[in-house]
């Protein structure tokens, strides 16, 4: 059965996660601009239950991961950093093609 996201796929990114740079390696920084991914893109989130379900194991549903801070456990800084990196430079792409 497949799941359909509610994903508006031209939600503008906010100046913090345009400027996001993926060379920052602090915790802190890194888990802040997942946390807000998370909220605000059902296409991360679901790109992140994939991640973890083919790497750890593990289902992400949203009974069990409604917020970031419950997988923030389960990630090492690094993955974290590349989830980062993976969706924002896709918007920034897909704001270069819409506005171009």
């Amino acid at each position: 059965m497949a799941v359909v996201l509610k994903a508006n796929f031209k939600t503008k990114l906010t100046s913090k996660l345009y400027n996001f740079d993926p060379r920052n390696t602090k915790r802190e920084y890194q888990q802040e601009i997942f946390s807000e991914l998370f909220a605000r893109f059902p296409q991360f989130k679901s790109h992140v239950a994939a991640y973890v379900e083919r790497n750890y194991c593990v289902v992400v549903n949203d009974e069990d991961h409604r917020n970031p801070e419950s997988l923030l456990n389960i990630l090492k800084i690094e993955e974290i950093r590349l989830l980062n990196e993976w969706i924002v430079n896709r918007n920034q792409k897909a704001d270069v093609i819409h506005s171009g």
